[in-house]
This record gives structure tokens, sequence and C-alpha cells, in this order.
């Protein structure tokens, strides 16, 4: 079986939360093939390539109509947000406030209040539990628990404490005793701080041995081709460079048929059929610039030669200009002769051969400024310089020619009609021939030239290269992560924000320069002995033979590719990044907590029994009143990172919404797959990954959030908290069963590098905030009417970026318009005043919902409502929040990178988090059309399945 659709997801939802009669009634879509290509193919809409059909009408008002029938269930939904372990233990309070909350209609006058019962309490009465981050670790706390232990029990622990006022219940306690849950005994004495010291540096080198080969497999693939080059070069005989340079005018003809063939006035009209020469661009880099690149070496080592330049010198400079002209002009010839377009023009072929002759007189005046030089000459004068100008700039000055000469060509084509395609195309060609010579600029003048001077000029500046290149590093993983650069318009940036961001722009590129300087050297010490240059200078005393150079050169390049291969085999990427050393934690803490039978390993304090699968979530443990009565179901919200994506409109989000539930894993754009068969292992991916992966907050790529300039650092220093998963859609076909990559290189090199998208077997999952942070996107996907919103995020400024950002993606994605009327009444440490005036001002406000209009009216529909809670200290609450709050001037928006709770201030924020939602709820809060809060709670369904 493929790919679900999100349609047939939710209708699944419908039957296993309200049964099979209500689902029926919602119109499940499965019967009538809702599909998830069609889904995919409706959701891009803005696709470059678009057949300019409409969707049938009827298709249209059926999926609306099975909305509508999502609205008439009246779900309620609890959502959780991101902020780490502060928005955990502020989502505690708030959970056990509603657990304590009677929805019951309060007695007539005169009549006693009858006692709580679980079946009327608040919590209860939610079908949906959504959660990102942070609150993902109360939330998978407040599931596993549920999983174990049916809900009047959990309702008794939540609100009391049964056994005795001095004795708090086990699963509370416990979240207490592990605060501080990735180190739980803290200071440099502890074994749980060296056991993490310890784990990190082991997985770093075991990443290690994953990149380092590869990087050093570039380098010595570079240095030999340069050696390669010297050694033809040096050649007396004519045959080889005659040879190379044949190889070079071949590999041109080869790039240029593709050129004619593919250029939007030569192939077929574009009011035909789909033309098979309207290729991608993965199709150009193959066909196209990987040959002009392998033409612009074999041309220059041609010319560079000692042949070469003594066919300048015997022929005279003009005579060599003019014969490069007429052969370059043949060259350009063949190429479009040999490409045939489909639509041929004399005067087209005229100007792209007039073109080459152009081409080969650039060629040409390289080649006479290389024998200004005198490279062959006798004398010991320059003779680095003789070596390291071809080899840097050789390759890029025939690129750079060939692209010249296409810039010609571009102007004396403007008359014909059709040639504005014809621009854009040859002009994106262009970009790539430059950013191909600039690449091959840099990374010989790296490992080349510049390791050259260090080795031979500074040696002691390799200790200072190393220096610097580690306080970059370390200076740019922790600069990209302080909350001074964040995204902000540059009128609203502060002194310190500039100055940080400039830091970290220089401080990226400047530590990957070092590496690539500090490998080269290392490479040259250990193989050669000596600098690369020095070895290739025959007038040097420690001079080496071509054939001595390139031997050691190969043994090396094995060694770094068996290791490499070994290593990408072996190490887990995904077992050995941060990752599981967080999850590990998390699950000990908030899983383990009401896991009363622990049987943990007495060395490590760890229980592998900890971590239930998240498809045992549902159904949850049966209770007397029913088989799912009290069970939320929960959603575990997490990005799928686009990095590369090829839409233009997320180049902004870089992420899509990837969700885990008890039934279905997946996203609404590329389909989901059954809970119990994703993710690797017999059951599925478990709970505890699923959490950890919601909470992923620093990765290399991390969707909106993400950083060209800390991307590569992230993920060279192995601050890796994201997890690759098979892609639940069709490319993951071989692949959504499994663990993650088999081959470690591979998804390492995307990280790095930026290149994660969702067209690939494995995806890339991070934080679920950077998405979306608060939990509401899927809630109102699911057309839920009434949706407890917790914005713990750290927002001192109440800025609402998060509110924000949720309330744009929904209105872009689902067309459904969020409202908030008084959002600017919630204050965060108002200015001094009297008591009475401060607790006017409210924590929380009311959102509306438009699903009417998005979907259409309909009897039995209506507007959703929203109950926006977030913490903020207004200095009347209770005693032991003053006195935290006082002597914490952040309190409650502390850092997020705090993840070391002390017990003072995990009960302030739980404190504040209940006695917030208590306020709320026992306030006169009006809704809408005079409906009160209150009323509105006492009317909401109870959630035993039908």
């Amino acid at each position: 079986m493929g790919p679900l659709s999100i349609e047939q997801v939710l209708a699944a939802e419908v039957i296993a939360l309200n049964g099979v009669a209500t689902g029926e009634r919602a119109g499940d879509p499965r019967p009538q093939a809702t599909e998830q290509d069609a889904q995919s193919r409706r959701m891009k809409k803005d696709a470059d390539v678009r057949s300019g059909a409409g969707e049938n009408p009827d298709e249209v008002e059926k999926r609306k109509a099975f909305y509508r029938s999502l609205n008439k269930l009246d779900r309620a939904a609890l959502s959780l947000s991101g902020g780490g372990i502060r928005s955990a233990t502020f989502c505690l309070g708030v959970i056990q406030a509603l657990a304590a909350y009677d929805v019951a209609p309060a007695p007539a006058e005169g009549e006693e209040k009858s006692p709580s019962l679980p079946e009327n309490s608040l919590l209860g009465r939610f079908q949906f539990l959504s959660t990102v981050s942070g609150g993902g670790y109360i939330g998978s706390w407040l599931s596993a628990w549920r999983q174990r232990e049916d809900f009047p029990g959990i309702w008794a622990d939540l609100i009391g404490r049964p056994e005795g006022p001095d004795a708090e219940p086990p699963e509370l306690s416990w979240l207490r005793a592990y605060s501080n849950y990735l180190t739980p005994k803290i200071g440099l004495g502890s074994a749980d701080t060296w056991t993490g010291i310890a784990i990190y540096l082991r997985n770093l080198i075991l990443n290690w041995l994953v990149i380092i080969p590869a990087v050093c497999l570039a380098l010595l693939g570079l240095k030999f081709l340069a050696a390669s080059f010297v050694g033809i070069a040096r050649s007396d005989g004519p045959w080889i460079p005659v040879v190379m340079g044949l190889f070079g005018a071949a590999c041109l003809i080869k790039a240029h048929a593709f050129t004619t063939s593919h250029r939007p006035t030569r192939r077929e009209a574009p009011d035909k059929e789909p033309s098979p020469h309207n290729v991608e661009q993965s199709v150009f880099l193959k066909d196209g610039l990987l040959w002009s690149l392998l033409s612009s070496m074999g041309v220059a080592i041609a010319l560079v030669s000692h042949f070469g330049s003594s066919w300048i010198a015997d022929d005279g400079r003009t005579t060599a200009i003019f014969s490069l002209a007429f052969i370059g002009a043949l060259i350009f010839a063949l190429g479009w002769l040999f490409g045939w377009p489909v639509r041929r023009s004399v005067r087209d072929f005229w100007l792209w051969m007039s073109c080459g002759a152009v081409y080969g007189m650039l060629v040409g005046i390289g080649a006479i400024l290389f024998t200004l030089l005198g490279p062959y000459s006798n004398t010991d004068d320059n003779i680095a310089l003789r070596l390291l100008l071809p080899m840097t700039f050789g390759v890029p000055w025939v690129l750079v020619s060939q692209l010249a000469a296409e810039m010609i060509f571009v102007g004396l084509v403007s008359y014909e009609s059709e040639s504005d395609s014809d621009r854009e195309w040859l002009g994106r060609s262009a970009g790539w021939v430059m950013a191909a010579a600039i690449a091959w600029m840099l990374m010989a003048a790296l490992s080349i030239a510049l390791g050259y001077c260090v080795q031979e000029f500074y040696p002691e500046l390799g200790k200072y290269f190393a220096s610097v290149g580690g306080l970059t590093g370390i200076a740019t993983a922790l600069i990209g992560k302080s909350s001074k650069t964040s995204a902000a318009d540059a009128d609203e940036q502060t002194t310190t924000s500039r100055i940080l961001n400039y830091a970290l722009a220089v401080a990226g590129p400047v530590f990957v320069a070092i590496l690539i300087v500090l490998l080269s050297i290392a490479l040259d010490q250990s193989l050669l002995g000596v600098s690369f240059v020095t070895a290739l200078d025959t007038q040097s005393t420690r001079a080496q033979s071509i054939p001595h150079i390139l031997l050691w050169l190969a043994i090396g390049g094995i060694i770094a590719g068996v290791i490499g291969t070994i290593a990408s085999k072996n190490v887990n990427i995904n077992r050995f990044s941060l990752h599981a050393v967080y999850r590990n934690r998390l699950v000990r803490c908030y899983l383990g907590a009401s896991r009363q039978k622990r049987n943990p390993d007495l060395f490590t304090g760890f229980d592998e029994g900890d971590n239930p699968c998240a498809h045992t979530l549902w159904p949850p443990k049966p209770t007397a009143a029913g088989p799912n009565t009290f069970g939320l179901f929960h959603l575990v919200n997490i990005a799928l990172n686009v990095v590369e994506t090829k839409r233009l409109a997320w180049q902004e989000r870089k992420a899509e919404p990837f969700t885990v539930s008890p039934l279905h894993c997946g996203s609404a754009d590329k389909g989901f797959r059954i809970s119990k068969e994703y993710g690797g292992g017999e059951d599925g991916l478990t709970l505890g990954t699923a959490m950890a992966i919601s909470g992923a907050a620093v990765s290399p790529n991390m969707g909106y959030h993400s950083s060209p300039s800390i991307t590569l650092l992230l993920a060279l220093f192995n601050v890796r908290l994201g997890w690759w998963l098979g892609n639940p859609g069709k490319q993951g076909e071989q692949s959504y069963r499994t663990e993650g990559p088999s081959f470690a290189i591979n998804p390492l090199i995307e990280e790095a590098f930026g290149q994660t998208t969702d067209n690939r077997p494995y995806v890339y999952l991070s934080d679920g905030g950077h998405f979306e942070n608060l939990g509401l996107y899927e809630m109102v996907r699911r057309r839920c009417r009434f949706i407890v919103v917790v914005d713990a995020g750290c927002d001192p400024d109440f800025a609402f970026e998060d509110l924000g950002n949720a309330v744009r993606k929904i209105y872009i994605d689902l067309g459904i318009r969020v409202r908030f009327d008084q959002l600017q009444s919630i204050k965060n440490r108002p200015s001094a005043g009297i008591d009475e005036e401060r607790r006017k001002i409210p924590y929380y406000t009311i959102g509306l919902i438009g699903y009417k209009d998005a979907d259409g009216p309909e009897e039995g529909c209506e507007d959703g409502i929203i109950l926006y809670i977030k913490p903020a200290y207004h200095g009347t609450e209770g005693a032991g929040i003053v006195s935290y709050a006082t002597a914490h001037k952040t309190f409650p928006h502390e850092t997020t990178t705090d993840q070391w709770f002390t017990e003072s201030q995990f009960e302030s924020y739980r404190s504040l988090g209940l006695e917030i939602t208590n306020t709320i709820l026992q306030s006169p809060v009006a809704v809408r059309n005079g409906l009160t809060l209150q009323q509105l709670l006492a009317k909401l369904p109870a959630t035993t399945r039908a």
C-alpha cells in the first residue's frame, strides 16, 4: 500500500476517536480514493510546470463537506508549545489546573455542590493533545502515563495527594528529581557531567571518521590532478599534450552539443507537446557543466605544457592567437552540428561559431601570459609561482573564456523574437560555469597555494591557524544559537546584535578555510614530508619525482577512501549524534516517571522499557466508562526540513509540517505511513524518539531558522539533535520502514551544506518549532472547535513571533483566518501600580477561527475558539512566585538554553502555570455572542467513544 493522504488519515482518526458510525457520518474519503498523488498535485498549484487544468468542482465541494463534517464533531484540543523544560514545567501546572476544573454546571442557589468526579474534569474533555518540543516533554509524560494507568487514577494524582499531604505522587516527584534531566547530578565532580562529555567526544570522533576522510579524499584528488598536470606539462614529447588537447576539444564539443540542442530557441516550439529537451538543472550539471569542466582541464594542460609553450614561442604570439581562434571556431561549429537542434538557423550557427573564435583567442591570451613567466627556463627564480599560477588559475581561465564567448553570443542573437528565454537559459548556465571556476580557484588557492606559503615561509603560522580555527568554530556554534543573533529588521537590531551577526557571517567561512589549509598541510607532511609545491619544484633539494608523488597521493586516497567507507557503513548517523544522548535522558525523566516497575541498569540508571512505541498509545488503558474514555490523542509536531526546496514560496520557512501519532507518521505534502510500520524495528517509531526529534532545537538544518553561516559548523562539531528517517512519500517506498540511512556520508553532506529536501529516500526531521512552535496548525486542520493554546516560548518582549508565524501559515496553507482582537492587552512585568490594577491585566486572550468562511456554512458548523495562554509575571502572584521572580528578572521567560532547573525554579514555573490557568477558568471570560468561557466548557462533549 502506498502513502495515505491527509484526508484518509483524518478519517481514520475520526473512526479511532469517535467510532465507526461517526466516521461514516464524517464522510470517510477512502472509498473515493482521495490518494496522495491528488493531494500533492493540489498542494503544488504554484509549481513551474502546470497542466492548466482546474480541479473538478464536485471534488472541491466533496472535500469541503468532509471538513464541515469534522467541524460538526465539536472536538477540543490542548496545544502545548515549545520552550524546553521551561515550557514543560509551566504546562505541567496548566495540566493540573485543567484536571482540577469541574465542567459540571454550578449548583442552583442554596444547593450544595457535589464532589468533583473524573468524568467532569476539563482535561478529560479534550480529544487531541498537540505538542511541540518542550511541550512534547510533558505531553509525552501524560500520554505514557495514560497508556499505563486509567484516567481516574491519573486525575486523582494530578489534583491532589491521595497517599497523604506529605507524599507527592511519584509521577510528579520524579519530575522534580530529574529537573536537571541532562545531568541529574551537577558539578564537575559528577559522573553524569563526565559521562555527557565522554559521550559527546566519542560521537564527535566517530562522526569525524566519516567526514574528515571525505574531505581528505577531495583534497588528495585535487592534488593528484595537479601533479598529473605538472607531469604531463613537463614531458618533452608532443603526444601526451596533444592527446590532452584533443580530449579537451572533444569534451567541449559534447558540452556545446547539449547547449545547442537544449537552448529554448533551438528546441521544440513552446506550443508543442512537452519537449524532451526541456530538462531539469540536474541534467544540465551532468551533461553540460561536467563536460565543460573536463574540457577546461584538458585545454589548460595542453597549453601550459612544455610542448604548448614551445609552440607559442616558436610560431609567435600572433600566429598562436589566430590558430587558437580558428580551433575555437571549429570546436564551437562541431558542437552546434553534433547538437543538431530541432529548430535550426544558419545565422545562429555562424554567430555561435564566431564566438568560438573569441573563446580561442581568450584562451590563447592566457597561454601567452603564462609563457611570459618563462615556465621552463633553467633559472630557479619564481619556480613556485610558475607552478602555482597554472594550478590555481589555469582551469578557471579556460572556463571564464568559454563564459565570455557565450556572453558575446547572447548579445549578438538578441535580434531573435524569442531570445528572452535563451538569455535566461544561458544566464543560468553562465552562473554555474562561474561558480565552478571560483570553486576550483578557491580550493586550489587554499589547499595548494596557501598551504605552501604556510609550510615554507611561515611554519609557525600553522599553530595560530589551528587556534584561530578552533576558536572560530566554537564561536560560530555559540553565537549562532545566541538570542542576540535572531532574525530582525535591520533598524530593530541593537549594536550588539549587528556585531554578532557580522561575526557569525565571518566566523563560519574562516573556520572552513582554515580547516582545508590545515588538512592540506597534514596530508603533505604525512605523505610527502614536504609541501606539495616543494615536492614538484625541480630546483629544490627536496624535490620528488612525479611518479613518487602520484604513488603516495594514491596511497593516501586509498586509505582515506577505505576509512571513510568503513565508517560510513558502520557509524549510524542517528545513533552517534547528540540526539541519542538527549533522547535517553528525556525518556528517563519524562517517560520513566509513570513506570512503577522500573528495572534500570544499576550502573547507568537507564531502562529501555521506559520508552513505549508510539502506536501503543492508542487505544489508551481501558476504564469502566469505555475503552477510549478520556484518552487524549497525541500528535507530536515535527519539522521536515526542505532547506534546498524547489518551492520558491518556501525559501523562508525551509520546512514542512510532519506529525507522529499513534496511527500515522508523515506529512500532508508527502503522505503518511502506518505508525507501527514507520521508522524501523518491529513496532515502529518510539514515543521517546518522536519526543526528542520534536525537541531537536539545535541542528544544522533548522527550518526557517536555518543559517548558512553555522550549518557546516554544527555538522562538523556534531551538534546534531535531528534525526534521519525514511521518506513517508513514494520516494521512500524502500526506506520508510528502516531506522535511517545505511551509508552515513551522503546525509552528512546534505546536512553540512544545507541540501536537505523531501524528494529523496530519506528526510531530515528536527524540532517542530522550526516550522510552527505552538502545535496550533494541525489542530486547525482537524477543525477543532475549541483549542487551548499554551504559548510558553521565550518571548520576554511579547513580540508574539510564534503566534504570528502560526497564524500566517494557517492562512497560507489551509485558507483559514485566525483573529485575535485583544492581543496587546497581555503584558509581562507591567510598570508599577496598585495591585488591583495589575490584577486586571489578563494572562490570556480569545481568538476566533474562521472555519465557515473557508469551508462554507452549514447547519451544525461553527467557527472555532482559541483560548490563548501566555506566561507572564504581574507581581500579584503567590509568595513563592514573587520571591523567585524578584531574584530572577527574566522570569518567566528565562533562556531556553537553560535546561538545568533548580527545585525553586521548577516549582515557580509549575505554580505559575497552575495559578494563571486557575485565574482564567474562574474569571468571567466572554467568548462570543454573550457566551462565557465557563458556559462553553460546560457544553464540551465527553470523549467516550460512541
